[in-house]
């Protein structure tokens, strides 16, 4: 195999031997500790802009889960303040238009015996000066999402709808009669509205599609949503993934009168937003259905189809070189909207100007990961929750210009008592030349001119990335004396379009060339031990993990979480056959070799790397079927192979006691592999 010729430009956090010195000096994190620290989201400002709503996340020990709780924080500085603290949690805050009350989503009905675990979430409104909470709604399903109306009289909000033969599909489940059709009896969801004095509620759409993300107009007459064609069955697989072609629609709140379509664009458009002035709608969209990676814009177009002349929608960031992320904000006079984007590893806001003419601006200075940002209603302030390699999220505020940042939370202060390990930013030359970029975190203690395992850990997507944010998984590898290397090879995203796209129909080639490119470069420059490496990753990268030992046998021990190991079966199992139509160019049946090609199965007698498959029981995106062939062909060969599934899991691990059973487990098996290795077979 021909060598890359590679090239690193490394920004260090801190001096390698200063760091490593003080960092001797603290605990080494656990993935105990990992889980009990507090995980802070969601800031949004108060209509008045005194206070801060945003979200905390907590292990419950007890109930093997983790539970989210609503906080207030005084905007111009002073102590957090938990709101609500029901025995489920709460998610989901919004304010009152008069800043007295938050409505959010919680369960707090009894368990019921035939689902305990069901998600039955409904609207409660609290003063939040104090008192008990409200209910509003009562849904059979529960409610999915809520907005408040700009005047306070309304909720309007999703829910699932109750099928009307309820009573029959139940008599058929007690008695056992409860065989499912696929791709049929197909239950959506649907957009109502509740008077929240009187209660009384109003259905607003109905038919054979789904809607989501209701959203105003200020004068609080119309709901804007998006709507999708796809629906949802009662089994637990449902292949919704060909409807790709999402739009927009208005609908009238309270006088009656039949929703209007907006956009009739081929791709998906969603996130809509009214302007402050109810005249215009901004939204994100791309017009291929077909592109699981293509660019999205910020679109903006006339709220009033009805005019005599209606503008053409109009594309803001069409000459950005990359996507932008989340739903936009409007500026208070309506001139600019903001936006998530990424150059590389970092997170950033962008402020985009409406009229066009000038390019997207940038406007944070500190590089890290942005979440959650709010514009308070003057559009003076920023409220964010903000992460680095360094530290988990709090919240911050800032000029709406990002100037004079500052931190006003500090919930794990104790992070202080542990020996955290700075990360760095390095890139190599590709063998086609091709610049790539990642993270390294190098293990706890490190001293120049030693050599250490390293752990190769490959992102999922394969339309993803490393972002340089707080990593507590990188974080216990490196206590426990490993280098860690996070690429972003091409097919990544926060790079350019051109970027995403390169690795289209070639899936584990010259991406793996890239990953490959960034593990020599490390160990020419001294610092992974050639003859002790790990390559590890989940979903796309479990199946780039799979791949690279079918590739070579220089990784001494391997791990893939939900990887998959045959393409050709992958499309009839998993619920999004499109991703593969559009990687590899045709389905199973028209592009049958290139599926063949790039399946790791197919190529399992070259496999000799040890190899820890783990996988959730109940996942469906990646079902666990991919696991257990893989797992098979294995040990037919005489391969060591481990086979850990999880029961209840989907595509990630949740429960917090299986996150603390898998990462024992990835140590024990890199400590037992990488630790004592002393020679290495090279292809």
């Amino acid at each position: 195999m021909r060598r890359a010729t590679v090239y690193v430009w490394v920004m260090t956090l801190a001096l390698t031997l200063g760091a490593a010195a003080a960092a001797a000096q603290g605990k080494k994190l656990t993935i105990e500790d990992a889980l009990a620290l507090q995980e802070v989201g969601a800031p949004q400002w108060s209509p008045d802009g005194k206070l801060i709503a945003f979200t905390v996340s907590e292990w419950n020990r007890k109930e093997n889960r983790r539970d989210t709780h609503i906080h207030i924080l005084p905007a111009a500085g002073g102590a957090a303040y938990k709101l609500t603290n029901g025995e489920r949690g709460e998610t989901a805050p919004q304010w009152s238009p008069d800043s007295r009350r938050i409505a959010f989503l919680a369960n707090r009905d009894a368990p019921r015996p035939d689902a305990p675990a069901a998600p039955r979430n409904q609207i409660w409104v609290i003063p939040v000066a104090g008192g008990e909470a409200e209910r509003v709604t009562e849904e059979e399903a529960g409610v999915a999402q809520f907005r408040w109306s700009p005047d306070g009289k309304l909720l309007a909000y999703v829910v699932r709808d109750t099928p009307q033969d309820k009573a029959e599909r139940d008599k058929r489940k007690k008695d056992k009669f409860d065989a499912i059709v696929v791709d049929s009896g197909f239950i959506y969801s649907h957009l109502w509205t509740v008077n929240l004095d009187s209660k009384e509620k109003r259905r607003v759409t109905e038919g054979s599609f789904t809607v989501s993300d209701p959203q105003w107009s200020p004068d609080s007459r119309l709901v804007a949503y998006t709507m999708s064609k796809g629906g949802s069955q009662e089994s637990a697989f449902t292949d919704i993934s060909d409807d790709r072609n999402t739009d927009l629609f208005v609908a009238p709140a309270t006088l009656g009168g039949a929703p209007r379509q907006l956009t009739t664009n081929p791709g998906p458009d969603y996130a809509p937003r009214f302007s402050p002035d109810g005249k215009w709608i901004a939204y994100l969209s791309n017009d291929d259905p077909n592109s699981w990676a293509a660019k999205i814009d910020l679109v903006v177009m006339a709220a009033d189809a009805n005019a005599a002349a209606p503008a053409a929608p109009r594309n803001l960031t069409g000459k950005y070189n990359d996507s932008v992320n989340g739903a936009p904000k409007w500026s208070p006079d309506g001139a600019a909207l903001y936006a998530a984007g990424a150059e590389g590893v970092y997170g950033q806001l962008l402020k985009i100007p409406v009229a066009g003419g000038a390019p997207p601006q940038a406007i944070f200075a500190s590089k890290g990961a942005y979440a959650g940002v709010d514009l308070s209603r003057d559009g003076r302030m920023l409220a964010f929750a903000f992460n680095d390699a360094k530290t988990p999220n709090d919240i911050w505020v800032a000029s709406s210009t990002g100037k004079g940042a500052e931190r006003l939370t500090n919930f794990n202060s104790h992070l202080k008592d542990f020996a955290l390990v700075p990360t760095e930013v390095v890139r190599w030359k590709a063998p086609d030349g091709l610049e790539i970029e990642g993270l390294l975190v190098k293990p706890l203690g490190y001293r120049q001119g030693t050599r250490y395992p390293l752990i190769l850990q490959i992102h999922g997507g394969p339309y993803g990335q490393f972002a340089y944010g707080f990593n507590t998984r990188a974080q216990i590898f490196a206590a426990n004396g490993y280098a860690v290397l996070l690429p972003n090879p091409r097919g990544s995203t926060g790079y350019g379009q051109k970027f995403t796209t390169a690795n289209v129909g070639d899936w584990g080639g010259k991406d793996y060339q890239d990953l490959m490119g960034g593990v020599d470069e490390l160990v020419k420059t001294g610092l992974a031990d050639p003859e002790r490496l790990g390559v590890m990753g989940g979903s796309y990268g479990g199946f780039m993990t799979f791949w690279v030992i079918t590739q070579t046998n220089r990784f001494k021990a391997a791990i893939g979480h939900a990887g998959i190991s045959d393409w050709y079966s992958f499309h009839g199992q998993s619920d999004i056959p499109g991703l593969m139509e559009y990687g590899f160019g045709g389905t199973p049946w028209t592009a049958r070799e290139v599926y063949e090609k790039w399946s790791p199965v197919r190529h399992a007698d070259r496999v000799k790397t040890p190899l820890m498959i783990t996988h959730g029981e109940q996942d469906r995106r990646v079902p666990i079927a991919q696991a257990e062939q893989y797992y098979r062909a294995l040990r037919k060969r005489g391969v060591e192979t481990v086979f850990v599934r999880y029961p209840r899991e989907g595509h990630g691990i949740t429960e917090p006691n299986h996150q603390i059973d898998l990462v024992r487990r990835q140590l024990e098996w890199f400590d037992k592999h990488l630790k004592s290795a002393t020679t290495a077979s090279r292809n």
